[in-house]
């Protein structure tokens, strides 16, 4: 499997390692190299993209298992009624 394929399949992976890259190039070589800077300009913006599109994932694949999200939630109503009767 390549990186790139990888990526797509972990994407909060990704999201970590391209903030972490783009902040430590930012802070230990930003200021000498303009390349670098526009380099981690680059990584940390594209980090946060792929934590948004991994909270999006995430919600797709919960909305195609409803059981997971919904059951807790009624069994959890259920016990709150049961309270207060």
């Amino acid at each position: 499997m390549s990186l790139i394929e990888s990526a797509k399949l972990q994407p909060e992976f990704s999201a970590r390692a391209l903030t972490a890259a783009g902040a430590a190039a930012a802070l230990l070589l930003g200021h000498r190299s303009r390349p670098v800077a526009a380099g981690a300009g680059l990584a940390l913006p594209a980090g946060s993209a792929c934590t948004r599109f991994g909270a999006l994932a995430a919600g797709t694949a919960s909305a195609e298992d409803p059981a997971h999200t919904v059951g807790p939630q009624r069994e959890a109503a259920e016990q709150r009624s049961q309270r207060s009767q």
